[in-house]
């Protein structure tokens, strides 16, 4: 009796319970199996009471048809990200989200596949988007069972608690939601910390900030009255991040975001220029740390805000950051400036007959260079000409810095690395250019201005000429008048390779809808598509603001058209038409490796066995390009995400469009444009430019060390030794430990002897020495043979990283399979 007549008041009864609830105040419940669906042009999402805050589909800011999910402020014109949940994961319309019945809160994709999901500690009644803009998970007495509080992304939010072991990791790009290059952590210790992740130019070991306290339990506060401060869990506060009075939440949003350049920064707008759905004023900075990142990260961690032949540059009110090139520098992307800039010159290549004059010119902006990885040699005591003579004279210096006080100079090679910008400067710093480039920049300006008056004229009148020449030919065209038949006859001839007319790649990619897009590189993006026959194919499309070009693309085409090999991607053809350059692949239907290896999900389908094909496959591929094709190829950018991998798993390199021929008795060549991924570069061809089929070696080593582990060699170390992923597999090598770098989701068993082997082929790869390393033939012959015996490796090379929180590595994620094997061989030295 009591029960049917407490039934008809439940709903009344859960209303209450919300309002008095203090974590839940003035909240709808989202009721379980409720859900939401992604669509094209409309918002779809739940409110806060207020409305002042959604969780749900918010479009991507590059592509509508892309969707994060997250939660935004929704009366702010540009609804800005407060917290997301699939940054690298963005999901198509249809992909849903919901609340299922058992309380667990799951995304899935358009093809209603899982990629992201939460599950409340405890029984969880429903869900809620509250005023303050944190998303709960409840129970029917209102008490949290999870929030997005405690799972924060890039930013905080007033009433918000960042405590030990929690972090923020910004993103890669304001616009690119992926994991970026920067961390704020509380450390086990209670000292807040600012830490390089993903750094390319240099060694990310030590902060480059932190709060310098040793309070165990120490917590980041945001306040509802707009303070930011550290303080222990009795509310002493420890260090105060605000320096002035904010204003409250009542008159402004808040937010503190650590950005894509490392800073974290404090920001507010106010409410009173709002209105519901429209906005104005805009976010205004308040307070930052670090006051200058471009100091103190180069002081700090031996690491640069920007990347190899680039230099930083901050200022403003807010400390702004850019990257900027020296002289006659180009960025290898302007779109990702922080992956540093390369010499748009030919320089003499060391080593040749080959004679470039050359000159030194002095950066006057007073760039701090303080290059460690790239300095060579130490001159003391010598004067300003004697340093400038001596860097003029050597080939394989870059710049020479010289330092009046103490009469010091040093001579810096290739690549250059943590250059910054300051007023704080006492150096002074000469880059090596081509002689015409100094002419040409400190030429006489009443000169320029003469030949500027003769051939502006001139010059215009011939481009209105061949604007009116190519109006007329492409109208001729047009008409059917004239045919460039010819031409495409004479193309295909060259590249020995089918052309494929644009009409053909418009139809089977939809017009290259952003539908049928499957991601994009330094390339450009690359589309699925079918043609008539009804085979599946991958379409590359150069673009415009590509930094590779049309020099890649022609060395794509001319290398993979004379490669022939069952773990190289095939090429089945191209295009050539009007301004657009197309590369047509067979699809592979499960992407790249990377997808698999780094997915927490995905890499459990990967048993020891399919990683043991997969790293043969790849040594068999590139044995080939380097001994059995008819060319002696050096990949340069080998890398996980170069690994395709077709229906049946095996793997098929990609992208030789940075790729080198050699000679038959060439065993080494010269660059002073280092082309790669930092991380899976060789030593030598990092620092100075020098590749050769031992680079290609170290590459494979870092993927066969990513392949067995399922971590990242340049995102992963370990806490208390400051280890990259190379400098820890060495680590447990060397005490006998190796099994505990296997991925946690390998299946067992496995054969104990097999899988050191391939451990110890990867460090041998890795070695820091060219000549210590094996060649490929080697190699296959290595992983092939168990009779054959392996020399002992020595210590890899870019060993150091930097501390992580304890979280992050612990034993219990070590793999505890019940081996097959109890004993393994003792390896020989050679």
């Amino acid at each position: 009796m009591a029960s049917a007549l407490l039934c008809p008041l439940l709903p009344l009864i859960l209303q209450i319970v919300l309002l008095l609830s203090p974590s839940c105040t003035s909240t709808e419940g989202i009721s379980l199996g409720s859900s939401l669906t992604a669509q094209t042009g409309q918002t779809t999402a739940w409110f806060s009471p207020s409305g002042d805050f959604a969780f749900g589909f918010r479009p991507l800011e590059t592509d509508g048809n892309h969707f994060l999910l997250a939660i935004w402020f929704d009366k702010i014109e540009n609804k800005t990200v407060a917290w997301y949940a699939n940054g690298n994961q963005s999901v198509r319309a249809g992909a849903a989200v919901g609340l299922a019945t058992d309380g667990k809160l799951s995304l899935q994709d358009d093809d209603a596949e899982e990629v992201w999901s939460v599950r409340g500690n405890g029984t969880v009644a429903y869900a809620a988007m509250l005023d303050n803009g944190n998303f709960v998970l409840a129970s029917s007495d209102g008490s949290v069972r999870w929030q997005s509080f405690d799972n924060p992304s890039d930013t905080i939010l007033p009433s918000q608690v960042l405590g030990p072991g929690k972090e923020l990791r910004s993103r890669l790009m304001y616009t690119d939601y992926s994991g970026g290059r920067f961390e704020l952590s509380i450390q086990s210790d209670g000292n807040l910390t600012f830490y390089p992740v993903d750094i390319v130019s240099g060694y990310p070991y030590d902060p480059y900030w932190a709060s310098g306290t040793s309070s165990k339990g120490s917590q980041l506060v945001f306040n509802e009255s707009g303070t930011i401060y550290l303080a222990l869990p009795n509310n002493t506060v420890l260090v105060n991040f605000t320096s002035g009075r904010i204003g409250s939440v009542g008159d402004f949003y808040q937010r503190a975001t650590l950005d894509p350049d490392g800073v974290f920064r404090q920001y507010v707008y106010p409410k009173n220029t709002t209105t519901s759905g429209g906005g104005g004023g805009g976010w205004t900075v308040v307070d930052f740390q670090p006051p200058d990142i471009c100091r103190e990260i180069t002081t700090a961690t031996g690491s640069g805000a920007c990347g190899f032949n680039s230099y930083c540059v901050s200022g403003g009110g807010d400390r702004s950051v850019d990257c900027k090139c020296p002289p006659d520098y180009a960025f290898e992307d302007p779109s990702r400036k922080y992956e540093g800039c390369f010499p748009n010159f030919t320089a003499q290549i060391c080593g040749t007959n080959e004679s470039v004059t050359e000159t030194l010119f002095e950066l006057k902006e007073m760039i701090d260079v303080d290059w460690p990885l790239s300095a060579y040699e130490h001159s003391s005591p010598v004067d300003e000409d004697e340093c400038r003579s001596r860097c003029l004279s050597d080939c394989n210096c870059a710049v020479a810095v010289y330092e009046v006080d103490g009469e010091n100079c040093w001579k810096k090679r290739l690549p250059l690395s943590n250059g910054k910008m300051g007023s704080y400067v006492d150096r002074k710093a000469f880059i090596k250019v081509p002689k015409e480039s100094k002419d040409s920049a400190e030429g006489d300006s009443s000169n320029k201005k003469y030949v500027i008056i003769i051939i502006l004229p001139l010059l215009l009148g011939f481009l209105l000429l061949l604007c009116l020449g190519l109006l007329v030919r492409k109208k001729l065209r047009k008409q059917g008048i004239l045919h460039d038949s010819h031409l495409d006859e004479s193309r295909e001839k060259d590249l020995d390779l089918p052309l494929f007319d644009i009409s053909i790649i418009e139809s089977a990619t939809n017009v290259l809808s952003n539908d049928n897009k499957l991601g994009e590189g330094g390339f450009g993006p690359v589309y699925k598509g079918q043609l008539v026959d009804g085979q599946e194919i991958a379409v590359k499309r150069l673009s415009k603001d590509s930094v590779q070009g049309l020099d890649e693309f022609k060395n794509e085409v001319m290398l993979i058209t004379k490669l022939q090999h069952r773990n190289l991607v095939r090429l089945l053809g191209c295009c050539i038409q009007n301004e657009e350059r197309m590369l047509i692949y067979e699809y592979m239907p499960n992407k790249s490796l990377d997808t698999f290896i780094f997915d927490r999900t995905k890499r459990t389908l990967l048993n020891w066995q399919k990683r043991h094909d997969i790293i043969i496959g790849i040594a068999r591929g590139l044995l080939y390009l380097h001994q059995d094709s008819r060319l002696r190829i050096i990949h340069r950018d080998l890398k996980a995400s170069n690994i395709l991998l077709d229906k049946d798993m095996n793997p098929k390199i990609s992208d030789f469009g940075t790729a080198r021929i050699f000679r038959g008795d060439q065993n080494q060549e010269n660059t002073r444009r280092v082309i790669g991924t930092y991380g899976y570069m060789s030593p030598e061809y990092a620092m100075d430019g020098i590749f050769s089929v031992k680079s290609d070696a170290f590459s494979f080593g870092v993927i066969v060390l990513e392949i067995l582990s399922g971590k990242k060699n340049r995102t992963l170390y370990d806490a208390e030794s400051s280890l990259t992923l190379l400098g820890h597999a060495w680590e447990l090598w060397e005490e006998g430990r190796s099994l505990e770098l296997l991925d946690e989701v390998m299946e067992c068993p496995y054969p104990v002897s097999r899988v050191l082997r391939c451990m110890q082929v990867g460090l041998l790869c890795a070695q820091e020495g060219s000549k210590d390393r094996p060649t490929m033939a080697e190699v296959v012959l290595m992983l092939s043979n168990e009779g054959v015996a392996l020399p002992q490796p020595k210590r890899p090379a870019f060993c150091v990283g930097r501390t992580l929180p304890e979280r992050e590595w612990s034993s219990s994620e070590h793999n505890s399979c019940a081996a097959i094997e109890s004993t393994a061989t003792m390896f020989e030295g050679r």
